[in-house]
């Protein structure tokens, strides 16, 4: 049998709780083989009527009742805990028995390598104790930690130490909260610590703990968090609200980070980062990450979610505002163009697949389901679509009336839309209506706006149809001769005029202003004038993709004459990062949204034949780029430096395609790096990476030695199993399954599931390969993982998401598999819930 059937959450059927707990005191008592946990509650009843008190529980063991010092009568369930006839005010202590030790869903209070840590969101809390486990549920927290001091030196808890002694502490948290942002640590820990003076004149102490023998690696991190900080105070006026900040960072975690009020918990990958360690992508999405944990000070948890279907109102919000922090620290322009890159890459075919759903979900069976790239990163481009139509100053205007109305609540994305709507204007005239902009929440899709252009008479008529009905309210930015402006698109199909002296080649959709698929029947020689002429840095860049495309998917990936001699302009640019972004070609996920059935080989070979064309073309430019842009000084992860490094191993990739003696000798040499004042692993890595995709004799070596040298660095020997997985070569599947059983994977670590099994399942062509090997080893995976922590085997499930998409025989093979993982005895919800979408 498998789990009783879930329940279906929905939307509509949201009711506020029954029963408010207004005060918290906690008393965890960490023992060597497990926990006790006293919560004695403030609750009172919630609106008038007779409902039971229930409680949200989860393998917990209860020791005790009382109701007003007092034993009552129960009714006790492994998810539930029901008090019939309770006053409408009363104080309630239980006390529960938990295991964290054996905790391998990393899910509440759990084991790590140094201690003990909690992760409460979505739904964690109950599985500490007995609670109204929602997030419009906001309480004031005193919480008492007690554990071995000799074990577990450092005890930490949300707000402020208020008493402590040996082996116990005790915190206040001024703050009312929700539930899924309370945080417990009990471990044994390094720290740093810097000071920093508030625009207000305050003084502010930020701590990162992490486990010992890593401080020298938190430096960046703390980097990061002050001009965070700063750029907070800058752009959007919000001042950091607490005395002192805290991060530990742990390596065992589901997710990447989580911002529990005042104490971050990160998962370490996310902190750490030193030159020779860590690669510039690393040191790029500790900036961001670190960055979104703390904007979530505010947008999270000063406003929190009234429900789990409103999740969009603070991650999607705190995504723009992670990207809008990126894009003011690195590149505008190779910011937006990454950010929509990877939107296309993972949320276009999430729209498009079993799993879609809108930015509010309207149900669930497992919310933890719903952390997905629609909520974040298409959630995001929601409100920024709204700072598109109501300009920098009025969203501003927007963020601090939003503020003022909802500080300390727990509110819905209505609210949000709403206070943009109330800042936009006054009056009728300037009044910006946003009523039917709102379908962006609730309606699943990818809009698709099919365009196109005429010319008579000195007059360029563009019109464009939209797919969705009822009509969206699209933001669509464009040029047309000298006309620059956002057009409202809000019907099905609408017309809009533009006098010009000559026909002109629109630019559309500049910067991105929407999350759409946009169709316009460009020639090769309107895209490449694009190309070289577009004064919207996206679009030169769109430009590039939409030809590239074209020659994989028609043409074998065999160019034209003219596009080799748009590439030979495009290598003379200034901009090195500029230049890394345009020559990287479409991925082969994304282009496989664009075939009607998906040929995984045939694809790998067009795009591998474009990438060998360009090499042989260009082996003399490559050189030059990969000589021009080497760095002499020491290790920087600023703009400028990344950019050159990205260009300089772009080139080094495409020559690689060659697999010429002297580009392979240039290659392991990189490798080598045998000047230790200039090596990083930036280079390191990326000189890694070809060799892992080439058949040369180097390549074993290396990935030999690199194994050897860092084989006690958790964090790198995630890259050597990621750069494995990640490998075109056709034995790959082969070598994923001897990687399983290598001292170096573990399954019980997230991480490692990243590096090795994620890794593989995106490897397009060797995941898909014909025999269905990579379907079985995914699947073995699911399974295994299903049983230890079943949160990370359904994100690893998702894997299967588009596998309809490909001929009869290998969705046979999956959809095999699928049934396999279906049809396992005991099968979680959260693996459930993916499989039965996935098969429907």
């Amino acid at each position: 049998m498998r789990e009783s059937q879930p329940k279906e959450i929905r939307l509509q059927d949201y009711a506020p709780p029954p029963f408010l707990v207004e005060r918290v005191e906690l008393d965890i008592d960490i023992r060597a083989d497990d926990a006790i946990v006293r919560a004695t509650l403030a609750v009172r009843r919630n609106g008038a009527h007779a409902q039971p008190l229930v409680l949200d529980g989860d393998e917990l063991e209860l020791l005790s009742v009382v109701l007003d010092g007092k034993a009552v009568e129960y009714k006790v369930t492994p998810e539930t805990l029901a008090i019939s006839g309770v006053p409408d005010a009363f104080m309630l202590e239980t006390v529960a028995r938990i295991v964290p030790q054996k905790n391998t869903k990393l899910e509440g209070l759990y084991a790590t390598k140094s201690g003990f840590v909690t992760q409460c969101e979505a739904q964690g809390f109950r599985r500490i104790t007995w609670f109204v486990d929602r997030p419009d549920n906001l309480a004031v927290y005193t919480t008492t930690v007690r554990a071995d001091p000799g074990k577990y030196p450092v005890l930490l808890s949300n707000g402020n130490r208020v008493a402590s002694g040996k082996g116990w502490a005790r915190f206040e948290d001024p703050f009312p909260k929700p539930s899924y942002l309370f945080a417990l640590v009990a471990a044994d820990l390094e720290v740093i610590e810097e000071s920093l003076v508030s625009r207000s004149g305050k003084t502010k102490k930020l701590f990162i703990y992490v486990e010992p023998g890593k401080a020298d690696q938190a430096a960046w991190s703390m980097d990061c968090l002050q001009r965070a900080i700063r750029w907070d105070e800058r752009r959007f006026g919000l001042e950091l609200d607490l005395d002192e900040y805290k991060i530990v960072a742990v390596g065992d975690f589901n997710s990447g980070a989580m911002e529990n009020k005042g104490l971050n918990i990160f998962n370490a990958k996310y902190i750490l980062a030193r030159p020779d360690i860590a690669t510039d992508t690393d040191y790029l999405n500790i900036d961001r990450v670190v960055a979104h944990e703390y904007f979530h000070n505010w947008t999270g948890d000063r406003v929190t979610c009234r429900d789990w279907f409103q999740l969009s109102l603070k991650e999607g919000l705190t995504v723009f505002r992670d990207q809008e922090y990126g894009a003011d620290t690195y590149s505008r322009a190779v910011t937006r163009i990454q950010e929509v890159r990877a939107l296309r890459a993972a949320q276009f075919p999430e729209d498009a697949g079993p799993m879609a759903h809108p930015v509010r979900p309207q149900s669930y069976l497992e919310i933890r389901n719903f952390y997905t790239m629609t909520v974040y990163e298409k959630g995001a481009e929601v409100v920024r679509m709204q700072h598109t139509l109501l300009g920098e100053e009025k969203f501003q205007k927007g963020m601090q009336l939003y503020f003022q109305r909802h500080d300390g609540q727990a509110v819905t994305c209505d609210d949000f839309v709403q206070a943009m709507e109330d800042a936009s204007g006054t009056d009728a005239s300037s009044r910006i209506d946003l009523a039917q902009f709102k379908r962006w929440y609730d309606v699943a899709g990818t809009p698709v706006l099919d365009c196109a252009g005429s010319f008579a008479n000195g007059v360029f008529e563009l019109t464009v149809k939209q797919s969705m009905n009822p009509p969206f309210h699209i933001p669509l930015a464009v040029k047309i001769g000298e006309h620059e402006e956002v057009l409202s698109v809000k019907r099905t199909e609408e017309k809009f005029s533009f006098k010009c002296e000559s026909k002109p080649i629109p630019s559309l959709l500049r910067g991105f202003s929407a999350p759409v698929i946009l169709n316009y029947p460009y020639s090769e020689a309107d895209l490449l004038h694009l190309l070289a002429h577009d004064d919207d840095p996206f679009n030169r860049w769109e430009a590039a993709q939409r030809l590239a495309t074209e020659i994989i998917l028609t043409r074998k990936g065999q160019p034209s004459a003219a596009f080799l001699n748009s590439i030979e302009f495009l290598l003379k640019e200034k901009d090195p990062a500029f230049i890394a972004e345009a020559l990287s070609l479409p991925s082969e996920t994304f282009l496989a949204e664009q075939m009607a059935v998906v040929d995984p080989d045939a694809l790998h070979a067009s795009r591998n034949a474009l990438r060998l064309a360009l090499a042989t073309r260009f082996k003399d430019e490559f050189l030059n780029l990969y000589r021009k842009n080497e760095i002499q000084t020491s290790y920087s992860p600023d703009a400028a430096s990344a950019g050159k490094r990205a260009l300089r191993n772009l080139a080094l990739s495409y020559l690689m395609e060659l697999e010429t003696t002297d580009v392979v000798a240039l290659c392991y040499e990189q490798f080598g790096q045998q000047d230790e004042k200039l090596a990083n692993m930036t280079d390191r890595f990326a000189a890694l990476a070809c060799l892992a995709n080439s058949n040369a004799r180097q390549r074993a070596i290396a990935l030999e030695s690199f194994y050897g040298r860092w084989k006690d660095e958790p964090l790198i020997v995630d890259k050597w199993l990621a750069v494995q997985a990640g490998s075109r070569l056709p034995d790959t599947p082969a070598r994923v399954r001897e990687l399983l059983t290598h001292p170096a994977f573990d399954l019980k670590v997230p991480n490692k599931v990243y590096a090795l099994v994620r890794t593989f399942a995106a490897n397009h062509v060797r995941f898909h390969a014909a025999t269905g090997e990579g379907y079985s080893i995914l699947a073995d995976q699911v399974l295994a993982l299903d049983a230890l922590n079943p949160q990370v085997a359904a994100r690893m499930a998702r894997g299967f998401d588009r596998w309809q998409r490909f001929d009869d025989s290998r969705k046979e093979k999956a959809g095999a598999q699928l049934e396999r993982i279906r049809d396992r005895p005991g099968l979680s919800k959260d693996v459930a819930e993916i499989v039965t979408k996935a098969l429907a």
